[in-house]
């Protein structure tokens, strides 16, 4: 049996890192020189901070990145002022990709012509030294947002700058964003992101981690997700990473997501405890509407303030905002600020009472629970030494099955629909190990709505383009 063992931790992390910091765009970055730059930053830069004084609300972070540097200098500025507890630093899709040389030739286009040619800040080709001047002035954390499967010189680059909330993992930041990418692969080297992560950090500033729960963002079962968070949270802790926070995504259902919150929190800290990762402390982020956003404005301003009281009623220790143009491209200053003020004021109007519940929650929370116990079981039951691999197997087999992931590795036979509540229900579980007893559950809440290939194809449509 494999299971998660702080013997994986990496040793020599030296004979690892000296490759990647040997990259030309790695600007002789010393490690040595970072840590000495960590200790000099506020107390309040650090994420453990933030959640410890965050009030009855959530911490509101939006997103966002420019490719720029005075562009995004002028974006931090302004989300700060408008109030975000935290600030983004969202990367460029080429960077994301490793492809330095493509996003370093669009940066210098976009300052020759000063129009944005790329979709985010191309961290790497700025390089540290100038991207540190981005937050000289910012007592808040500073959150990388990016996508990448092979994180290790960003990341290097981004702690360089003051970056120490790094989100990601090798499952949710391959899966969703990437075809080709070996799974395997990924894995490893977000082995090596979290042992950086854990090598600056110290026991009262810990450089914090964050999985990335919504995943594809299309009808993914709240076990599926689930699995996944706890899953990342394991193998972080594994390297020594003592923060980190699970996420998820609106699911469409508000009886869902209080059930997948309640469940997320449980059994992360469940498996971390039961690991004998009772050091590593854990918290909750929801993300706004992840899916297909609504193109008008009033629309979309009613999505973002509904999911903004979600977030409270599932006391979140985070929310990720949107904007109202989420569907019309890359949101301007203005707009990210104004999305973060119109958070607030829901926030701030409309506090949570304290934790709610009903039949339906509880029936829907003990269906979640017992899903994903039975498909960590089967992880754990992998013959092997490295519980790295039983997971890589586990999608080899099919046993984890995100719906809608483009991803070579991923078996996508599960099929997922919504029942008549818009709670996210499977219908085929593919090669997923699920109860015969939680199987028929799920398709009795269907209540009808799986009869015929046709009308199945249909109703996805439907499902997915729920909100427009």
């Amino acid at each position: 049996m494999a299971r998660p063992d702080r013997k994986a931790c990496l040793g020599d992390l030296a004979r690892f890192r000296d490759p990647v910091l040997d990259h030309p765009l790695a600007r002789g970055l010393d490690p040595a020189e970072v840590a000495r730059f960590l200790a000099t930053l506020p107390d309040a830069r650090f994420v453990r901070n933030a959640y410890a004084t965050r009030g009855p609300s959530p911490c509101l972070q939006p997103r966002g990145g420019f490719p720029r540097f005075e562009s995004q200098l002028a974006l931090t500025r302004a989300l700060d002022e408008a109030g975000a507890d935290f600030i983004p630093l969202t990367i460029d899709s080429y960077t994301r990709q490793n492809e330095y040389e493509t996003a370093a030739q669009l940066l210098q286009r976009s300052e020759e012509e000063e129009r944005d040619y790329l979709n985010g800040y191309p961290l790497v080709c700025h390089g540290h030294e100038l991207s540190r001047e981005l937050y000289r002035d910012i007592a808040k954390p500073i959150s990388l947002r990016h996508g990448t499967p092979d994180a290790r010189l960003l990341v290097e680059v981004a702690i360089a700058t003051g970056i120490v909330e790094i989100e990601g993992g090798g499952i949710c930041y391959c899966l969703p964003y990437s075809e080709g990418f070996p799974l395997d692969r990924s894995l490893l080297y977000w082995q090596y992101v979290d042992r950086v992560c854990a090598s600056y950090s110290t026991p009262e500033r810990p450089v914090h981690r964050e999985s990335f729960g919504p995943l594809s963002a299309t009808l993914v079962p709240p076990a599926v997700a689930v699995s996944i968070q706890v899953i990342e949270a394991l193998l972080a802790a594994e390297q020594g990473v003592t923060s980190f926070a699970v996420s998820f995504g609106q699911t469409g259902s508000m009886v869902q997501d209080v059930a997948t919150a309640r469940v997320l929190r449980k059994l992360t800290r469940h498996y971390l405890d039961d690991s004998g990762f009772t050091d590593t402390r854990d918290y909750l982020v929801y993300h706004q509407w992840m899916g297909q956003f609504p193109h008008g404005r009033p629309k979309a301003a009613a999505l973002i303030a509904c999911s903004s009281l979600v977030a409270n009623l599932v006391g979140a220790d985070k929310i990720v905002v949107k904007t109202v143009d989420e569907a019309l491209g890359v949101p301007t200053a203005d707009i990210n600020a104004e999305a973060v003020d119109t958070v607030a004021y829901v926030m701030r109007t409309f506090q949570s009472a304290g934790e709610i519940t009903s039949p339906m929650i509880e029936r829907e929370a003990a269906l979640i629970e017992s899903q994903v116990h039975t498909l960590m079981q089967r992880i754990f039951d992998v013959s092997g030494d490295m519980f790295w691999e039983s997971v890589f197997r586990a999608f080899q087999a099919g046993w984890i099955d995100v719906p809608f992931s483009p991803h070579a590795d991923n078996a996508n036979m599960l099929i997922s629909m919504r029942d008549i509540n818009g709670s996210i229900r499977i219908k085929e579980p593919g090669n997923m190990p699920i109860s015969a007893a939680d199987l028929d559950a799920e398709r009795r809440l269907l209540d009808g709505r799986d009869d015929g290939l046709e009308k199945t194809y249909r109703q996805l449509l439907t499902d997915i383009n729920i909100m427009v």
